[in-house]
């Protein structure tokens, strides 16, 4: 069995693509995501996504009755009918995944999947070299690194994941998680990097666009994994109020108390904003209605 590699892209056009892989490639690429696949399933311990647990070694969240909209499980068994991605670095700039799998011969198609973006292109831009037979040779063309582990795998309608984060780059699953609480908006004020001055009004306040944003936020871990000034940096960029204030030595994101203003700010947390590349217009990403 030898796997091939496709695409999954936010072209509409393309959805799906895959790329045509020499037979030494695909020998080797086989050989690698079956190790991959095999380290992603001792994670013997699975547990039921719902936009709160974070999962720790050996533990895997899954969402079932997932629905493969994107009909990834057809691309698999049936490759020959997919477009051959189209090699230029504009084009791998809309790659959202990377994705292969086999069907068992009963039906049942595996899909293994690893989040992508930009920082594993092999651009044209400039001079790319690589070692080989004790010297470098320059790389002719455009290509790109594929990941030393899966972000996920789809399965008999069963997605599984360790980081939500990494799985909703690929996928909307807005569907599938929880509003907060009043509890879990408690802990939210209650965060290192943010400062509620009436944790009574923002519970008040929030209706249940607010407690899905702060779920999402919550479950993204984006308070911690981005710097203060890098979120300042971004909200300057799109204009979007982002004010602070110093606690204790620490600078720390003000949450707002009034919803509109709360809004805008669990948006761009949520990283509901983009800019065209093509007429840096700013965008909100479900309605794509500009700035």
């Amino acid at each position: 069995m030898l796997f091939n590699l496709f695409a999954l892209t936010s072209d509409p056009a393309k959805r799906i693509v895959k790329f045509d892989l020499s037979s030494a490639v695909q020998d080797d690429l086989t050989t690698y995501l079956q190790q991959q696949e095999a380290a992603f399933d001792l994670s013997v311990d699975q547990i039921p996504f719902d936009g709160k647990y974070k999962p720790d070694d050996g533990e895997v969240l899954f969402i079932d009755n997932y629905d493969d909209i994107d009909n990834l499980s057809n691309a698999i068994t049936n490759p020959l009918s997919v477009e051959v991605v189209e090699p230029t670095e504009s084009f791998f700039g809309d790659i959202k995944a990377l994705f292969t799998g086999y069907s068992d011969g009963n039906g049942d198609v595996k899909v293994l999947l690893q989040n992508f973006d930009r920082r594993r292109i092999i651009s044209m831009n400039g001079l790319s070299i690589f070692h080989s037979a004790n010297v470098y040779k320059k790389i002719e063309g455009i290509g790109l690194t594929v990941d030393s582990k899966l972000t996920a795998i789809l399965e008999d309608g069963k997605l599984r994941f360790h980081s939500f984060f990494m799985a909703r780059q690929m996928f909307d699953l807005s569907e599938y998680y929880k509003e907060a609480t009043n509890d879990d908006i408690t802990i939210f004020s209650s965060s290192d990097a943010v400062q509620v001055s009436d944790v009574d009004n923002l519970i008040e306040i929030s209706d249940s666009w607010v407690r899905r944003k702060i779920s999402l936020i919550q479950q993204s871990d984006i308070l911690e994994l981005v710097p203060i000034n890098v979120m300042k940096a971004v909200a300057s960029e799109f204009n979007i109020p982002f004010v602070t204030v110093d606690v204790n030595g620490d600078e720390v994101i003000k949450i707002p108390s009034n919803k509109s203003d709360l809004k805008v700010l669990l948006r761009f947390l949520d990283e509901d904003y983009y800019k065209s590349p093509l007429s840096n217009t700013s965008f909100v990403t479900n309605s794509k209605r500009a700035l």
